[in-house]
């Protein structure tokens, strides 16, 4: 046991003995605290220069943090197509009807224009005839057309009546023919 104690010993002698080196060694050493708190009081006062100020920072943060949520949520567009094909139909539709419309006049002013033009050659050919009793019947009537304005009225009045007799007699002679082979098949019936 005293081999111990002496075996002890040693290592704690030995543990001195370092523990002054270190200490030699550490005084040694230049005494520089004073120069780590002046290099630290720059450092900070850089530091507070160079950093930016406390609102903006917040300001920052705030809207960094609004433009982070809304690019988290996805962005809904509302589309509203706009189809003009429509439009278009309708207004060539419109410039059809139109064009019919106007071309339909244009054929009814040429037959109305030729009708006159045939009615003046065939008056102007009976004026031209040698016939006494159709000068004078042109004559008469000239002088009938010139006196009474409503002549032309009367005209188409007269006509309206003449064809709706004529279209009372043609309705007339097919129900008598009707009636005929009515009664061509009651007397076949009876015999």
């Amino acid at each position: 046991m005293h081999q111990i104690i002496e075996t002890l010993a040693a290592k704690l002698d030995k543990q001195e003995k370092s523990l002054q080196d270190l200490d030699e060694k550490v005084k040694a050493i230049p005494d520089s605290s004073g120069k780590i708190v002046e290099i630290w009081k720059e450092m900070h006062g850089t530091f507070i220069r160079h950093s930016l100020p406390k609102e903006e920072v917040v300001t920052l943060t705030a809207a960094l943090s609004e433009n982070i949520r809304i690019m988290k949520t996805p962005r809904t567009e509302n589309l509203t197509h706009h189809h003009h094909l429509p439009k278009v139909i309708f207004i060539v539709i419109a410039l059809v009807v139109v064009v019919a419309v106007l071309s339909m006049g244009w054929y009814n002013a040429a037959d109305n224009l030729k009708q006159y033009k045939a009615s003046d050659t065939k008056y102007r050919f009976l004026k031209l005839q040698g016939n006494k009793s159709i000068q004078q019947l042109l004559i008469t009537t000239d002088s009938l057309y010139y006196c009474n304005s409503v002549m032309r009225d009367s005209v188409l009045h007269q006509e309206q009546l003449k064809n709706d007799r004529l279209e009372m007699l043609r309705l007339a002679t097919e129900q008598e023919q009707s009636a005929r082979e009515l009664r061509k098949k009651a007397s076949r019936m009876n015999q």
